[in-house]
């Protein structure tokens, strides 16, 4: 009798795009407080009105950075794959929020820069999980044996 030698699946696909839905929303949360912060400090004029696209695109890249981060800590394996699953997920948001509330004749050059911004934060975020699995001590190895 022969044994099989297929795994069998554990469900990484729907954890995945869990993981990534849960991480771009804690994305879009960290992106409109960190745009919040940027519009109080041009209102005080702390910050110069004239770069507020600017800063709307690192507030874009911290949002998926911290969105990527989250989805490969829950992801465990795939850390890259997970970071760039959340920025995935980020700019669905993101364009259904611009097809929405998006006037006629504005410039969608924006939209785009955004967009490229959520992927380089997703994959970003994604990278800084890539070493970070915490290896048990050679103590704790010893004693748990």
């Amino acid at each position: 009798m022969k044994k099989s030698v297929q795994k069998e699946s554990n469900g990484n696909g729907v954890s995945l795009i869990r993981h990534s839905t849960v991480g771009a929303i804690l994305g879009m949360l960290i992106t409109m407080l960190a745009v919040l912060a940027f519009s109080a400090a041009m209102t005080t004029e702390m910050l110069p009105v004239s770069m507020s696209d600017s800063f709307v695109i690192v507030s874009v890249i911290l949002g998926t950075a911290v969105s990527g981060v989250y989805c490969a800590k829950r992801q465990g394996s795939g850390v890259i794959t997970a970071g760039f699953a959340a920025a995935g997920v980020y700019i669905i948001l993101v364009l259904l929020g611009t097809l929405m509330f998006m006037k006629k004749g504005s410039d969608p050059s924006l939209t785009l820069r955004v967009i490229i911004a959520a992927v380089a934060g997703g994959g970003f975020g994604g990278v800084l999980k890539l070493r970070g699995k915490n290896k048990k001590s050679r103590l704790r190895k010893k004693y748990n044996k």
